[in-house]
């Protein structure tokens, strides 16, 4: 009963939030002016292997942190040479300039204008070549800098790299062959050998289908579907044998007058032999394109066709009014009134979604906030495609007035980095509070933007991994304080719609941990400072002897405590928390594992009055719609187009205060980033099983899937033993600085009390060293192919070197029995595996 009049008091206040907010910041400066959104200007470059037009990169405003911008890699060939065009439907070009920047964009390599050119219809086309400056299979960023008449210049990058060995053309035959085949049936027969069609496959859905679908489902079942514009080719890595790509275009299904369009993108990891190719992996989306002017309306729903789980449904208190957004459009429906309005999109009417600037998907759209009337606060966060900030990447903050039916910028936050990356922040934390304070996360610091006086507050910085977590609404944030994620003493709850902070603190002689949130209610554990270790290679292991689960108002929900049993680790998925628990055996003093634990969360969250559901259809298969609360009457229905409010001055907030001193490791995979991470091992770990990439804050590689050497060894690494004042851990240390150049005398340093880590990052100063622990043998043999060595520490306390590999073995350098051997892959894996995968290594920075 509490909860339900908190919650109706809560929606009573968002209500008035949102008349507030949008009547104050509406009735700002100038109003009495509406426009159309800006049309996109920007020209599009591309370049070219061979007759192949690949990147189709799209240009920014301003300097862009260049080591996050991975969207497009373009092979040189050992003339140096590319092919360049620019689309610049009917812009004037003034200048024409390119740069060669480190990956970091830190170091400027060469800086050349662009002499010679030639224009016609539209199209500009040259050639550049580059200077004899960069090194063969390294990475570089190529940025384009393209001057329209008056005005300043346009950036558009990509990656480089120069090298004869990547067999592009005979990839992108492959790629484009298999492409084309889909379309013809007959043709298409040819592919089979190349599928792995089994039980993973979905032959249920047209809008993922993948390397594990059937023949039917790749070649487009019965669907009579025809591409509408050229393919664009994304090349987004390259190795010798390997290569990993993206193909784009629009494609229609006509149904007699009606026509329906569809985004497509598919993906393509591949291999070369001198044989024959090998498809690693297929995968291709098609999202619909929703046409609110077609009969998509019966009785009470709204088909919006073959979408998969991509869109988006929130309603307000009452079910009256809704939003939803598909394929990068927001529509707002009035139930009682019968009014759809669009509002928001890059792209509207037909020519405007074939213009490939205005319907360029790289940004996203989130809901803040929908009342009864239909007002709505609302996020465009990403690349911006045209209007007052085309070109840049950013956050903007707009408010749709209903009665008024127009939208008016309220805040915009500007970016300087991928919009992938501002994707994840944005996806961890934004929230309007009934203040009128907009809270987000960028950069592990979260700020809150007032949007009256539009100014910027810092609220936390420096959060880490494992050390904060945030609702499922968003509403509540919890970190912990103090820099050391394994001794905090005290958690601050804050409550972001009241700017209350609670202050959580563990009792004396114990550490406190937050665990995350089951809907609204924090879980937290607490340990024994006793109970706390950490071995010699840093890895800590932090036993719970208590969890509590609290509300936001500070009452104690549960407590969960049983004797000799301690949570290390907890899991919540909906409104399951498990819980991942340790015995204490007190005859090897050590943690031994225990049967996992659960907690449920009983109470029933209530369903919308409108709801997004799935239905099976014979031809365009599974498709979504919306079932609507009422019937709709769709010949009735009213469409509405808002006007967006003109306004003097801009609604920039300023820079934002707080710089993380976190080094961040980022899995690049056939998704884009598929996660960050503080800890590199995680982060391998994951590219290993996605077959993805590993990159840092600078852009250099830590962990890629190239296809690995069939042996190799460092010779320079040899047998040694210990003695009796030096162990095996400190002989393997003592052995990878000698490899590298350095003198030590290691095992004084370990009885000190200092960490494998301490010792390697005070030595290896032009290195990252890297925690590797929880990757598969197969994974860390990455390193030793690129002669670094791989240190595996053992239950037992010791440690040895895996220094060499072939297709059967590893060779190990073991201290203890001061031997240089090989030794079984099988029985290695399974060996390492029982010793728990403690793996450190590292790589070589310039």
């Amino acid at each position: 009963m509490k909860r339900a009049i908190i919650k109706g008091v809560c929606l009573g206040c968002i209500f008035a939030l949102a008349l507030m907010i949008l009547s104050k910041v509406m009735n700002q400066g100038n109003t009495d002016m509406t426009t159309e959104m800006g049309e996109a200007t920007y020209p599009v470059l591309s370049m070219y292997v061979g007759a192949y037009r690949v990147g189709s990169l799209h240009g920014y405003a301003q300097n862009m942190e260049c080591a996050y911008l991975r969207d497009n890699l373009q092979p040189v060939g050992a003339d140096r040479k590319i092919n360049v065009k620019i689309d610049t439907y009917g812009r004037q070009i003034d200048e024409i300039g390119f740069e060669v920047r480190s990956m970091d964009g830190e170091r400027l390599v060469e800086s050349t204008p662009v002499e010679k050119y030639e224009e016609k219809d539209g199209e500009i086309t040259f050639s550049i070549t580059l200077k004899d400056l960069i090194e063969n299979d390294t990475e570089y960023m190529l940025v384009f800098l393209v001057t329209p008449k008056e005005n300043t210049p346009i950036r558009y990058y990509s990656r480089i790299v120069l090298s004869d060995s990547f067999h592009i053309q005979e990839k992108l035959d492959y790629i484009m062959d298999f492409h084309n085949r889909t379309f013809d049936k007959e043709a298409a027969v040819e592919l089979t050998k190349y599928l792995e069609s089994n039980a993973e496959g979905d032959n249920t859905t047209f809008s993922k289908v993948t390397i594990h679908s059937n023949f039917n489902q790749v070649t487009w079942g019965d669907l009579a579907v025809e591409r509408t514009t050229e393919p664009r080719i994304i090349i987004r890595e390259l190795a010798e044998q390997t290569g990993a790509f993206n193909i784009e275009y629009l494609a229609d299904i006509k149904k007699g007058k009606q026509t329906d369009y569809f985004r497509v993108k598919e993906y393509y990891r591949i291999r070369y032999t001198p044989d024959r190719m090998y498809l690693l992996d297929f995968e291709r989306d098609m999202e619909q394109i929703f046409d609110e002017e077609a009969p998509v309306y019966v009785n009470d729903k709204i088909m919006l066709g073959i979408t998969g789980d991509k869109v988006t449904l929130q309603e307000s208190d009452g079910g009256n009014v809704f939003v939803f957004t598909v394929a990068d459009k927001l529509y707002s429906y009035n139930v009682t009134d019968n009014k759809l309005a669009r509002l928001f999109s890059f792209y509207g009417n037909t020519e405007e979604l074939l213009d490939e600037r205005s319907a360029y998907n790289h940004h996203d759209i989130r809901v803040l906030t929908v009342d009864e009337t239909g007002n709505t606060i609302f996020l465009v966060y990403g690349y911006m495609n045209r209007g007052r900030h085309e070109g840049c990447v950013g956050v903007a903050l707009y408010g749709y007035n209903s009665v008024a039916n127009t939208v008016e910028e309220m805040a915009y936050i500007p970016y300087d980095k991928s919009y992938e990356l501002l994707k994840t922040d944005i996806g961890k934390l934004s929230y309007l509070s009934r203040t009128g304070s907009y809270y987000f996360m960028m950069g592990g610091n979260v700020y809150a933007v007032d949007l009256q006086s539009l100014e910027v507050r810092t609220v936390v910085t420096g959060l880490r991994e494992g050390g904060y977590h945030v609702s499922e609404s968003n509403k509540m944030l919890v970190w912990q304080n103090g820099d050391d994620l394994y001794a905090a003493k005290e958690l601050v709850l804050m409550n972001l719609n009241t700017q209350n902070q609670t202050k959580i603190r563990a009792g004396a002689g114990e550490y406190i941990s937050v665990e995350g949130f089951m809907e609204e209610d924090l879980v937290y554990g607490l340990a024994r400072e006793r109970d706390v270790r950490e071995n010699s290679t840093g890895i800590t292991t932090f036993p719970m002897y208590c969890l509590k689960i609290q509300n936001d108002d500070g009452d104690i929900l549960k407590t969960y405590q049983k004797e000799n049993v301690y949570v290390v680790g907890s899991e919540i998925e909906e409104n399951q928390l498990t819980l991942f628990r340790v015995n204490y055996d007190e005859e090897s003093e050590n943690y031994v594992p225990a049967e996992n634990d659960q907690i449920m969360n009983t109470e029933e969250v209530k369903s919308g009055l409108n709801k997004l559901s799935y239905v099976v259809t014979e031809t365009y298969e599974t498709i979504c719609q919306i079932a609507v609360k009422d019937e709709i009457d769709g010949r009735a229905m009213k469409h509405l187009t808002p006007k967006e409010i003109l306004f003097e001055g801009n609604r920039s907030v300023g820079e934002l205060a707080g710089e993380t001193s976190e080094k961040y490791f980022y899995v690049y995979g056939k998704n884009g980033i598929e996660d960050i991470y503080v800890n590199p091992g995680k982060a391998v770990d994951l590219a290993y099983r996605t077959a993805g990439v590993v990159v840092d804050d600078d852009g250099d590689y830590v962990w890629k899937r190239d296809t690995r050497s069939t042996r190799n060894q460092i010779m320079a690494i040899t047998e040694n033993e210990v003695t009796e004042t030096k162990g095996s851990l400190a002989v393997c240390l003592d052995t990878i600085l000698k490899y590298e150049g350095i003198s030590r005398n290691t095992q004084r340093r370990l009885n000190q009390g200092d960490t494998v880590f301490d010792i390697l990052e005070g030595d290896l100063q032009n290195c990252t060293i890297l925690d590797l622990s929880g990757c598969s043998l197969d994974a860390v043999l990455y390193y030793v192919n690129k002669d670094i060595p791989v240190l595996a520490t053992l239950e037992d306390g010791n440690a040895v070197l895996i220094v060499g590999f072939n297709e059967l073995n590893i060779v190990v350098m073991d201290p203890v029995d001061g031997t240089l051997e090989k030794r079984g892959m099988n029985d290695s894996t399974e060996w390492l595996e029982e010793n728990g995968n403690q793996f450190i290594s590292y790589i070589r920075k310039d």
